[in-house]
């Protein structure tokens, strides 16, 4: 046998052998998407929100002098071209629940913490009179969208471009459904990072895809999906992605890292079903009461709902008006 044939058997059979050790790994064990850190940008995409004082100043804690976060947001982006000028139109996400004032209206003004280039953070006031603060046609949709233009030579901030959110379609495509891998990015109210913005990331999976609308905290029942992952004040608002590994097609396998799409918008938890009880942690903003009865289970609102609100009339009509400025 000459040496040259001898060479393309070993070359075939080590082909041969790699693709076992593949199928053999890939069947072996559950996948696990996060087997590699997330992309560094998704961090960045995130922001937290305080609250303002009756003067329109940054609201601190009376004991502590530290100021009051009230919830998570990050930031999306919408490009549109037009007579071959592109530009893109960026906005603050969040729930709409975060932004609402306990008389059931919407708070005049809030601030966003966010890093600056090189070091260090500002808070960034948002005035929610003059800044239109978008919410769906579903009334019952926890899910807000204000304009919010972020300075590139400032913020070190990043946005999730409408081709990462995940509309009908892609949900139905994307085959998520129960046990998918997902992780949301958000505030830690214990802590949050003393010179830049630190969000913490927590992993689940899906636990629910309802084909029902249900109920979350009142009779107003939305269109929810259910992670098992644990959510604590101040995740509301978060962002939620879907990490696709390897299998998430049934019919076959892929080769590459975990296909990342944003999946929904925190909501919140569900806690069990008897009166509830709480115990007090202290944190640098002072006493915040969490509950004994997560039950685990949060609540998501889906993605295609911002996705749909991002590109609805009224939108569009506001991103055409900022073309004619």
């Amino acid at each position: 046998m000459s040496k040259l044939i001898l060479e393309r058997i070993v070359n075939i059979y080590l082909r041969i052998l790699s693709v076992c050790i593949l199928f053999c790994t890939s069947f072996a064990q559950p996948q696990n998407a996060y087997a590699a850190p997330i992309p560094p940008d998704i961090k960045k995409t995130v922001t937290f929100i305080f609250l303002a004082d009756k003067d329109g100043k940054l609201k601190v804690h009376k004991e502590t002098k530290e100021p009051i976060p009230n919830g998570t947001g990050f930031f999306v982006s919408v490009q549109e071209e037009r007579a071959g000028e592109k530009k893109d139109f960026s906005y603050l996400v969040t729930a709409k629940h975060v932004l609402a004032d306990p008389a059931g209206g919407i708070y005049t003004r809030i601030f966003v913490r966010l890093n600056k280039l090189g070091g260090g953070f500002d808070f960034v006031p948002v005035d929610l009179l003059r800044q239109q603060v978008f919410t769906s046609g579903d009334s019952s949709a926890d899910i807000a969208a204000v304009p919010l233009t972020l300075n590139p030579a400032i913020a070190d901030a990043k946005t999730v471009p409408l081709e990462m959110i995940a509309n009908r379609e892609a949900f139905k495509s994307l085959n998520v459904a129960e046990g998918s891998d997902v992780f949301f990015v958000g505030l830690f109210a214990s802590y949050y990072g003393e010179k830049r913005n630190n969000p913490v990331v927590r992993f689940g999976k899906v636990a629910m895809v309802p084909e029902d609308r249900i109920s979350f905290g009142s009779p107003e029942k939305s269109w929810l999906y259910l992670i098992e992952a644990q959510s604590y004040g101040g995740n509301s608002g978060s962002p939620v992605f879907v990490s696709l590994g390897i299998d998430r097609d049934p019919n076959r396998l892929f080769i590459g890292p975990p296909q990342i799409v944003l999946a929904g918008i925190m909501k919140g938890f569900f806690g069990e079903q008897q009166p509830v009880k709480f115990q007090e942690i202290e944190t640098k903003t002072g006493i915040v009461p969490v509950s004994l009865l997560n039950s685990g289970i949060a609540a998501i609102s889906p993605a295609y709902i911002l996705h749909d609100l991002l590109l609805s009339p009224e939108l569009a009509q506001n991103r055409s008006s900022s073309w004619k400025k």
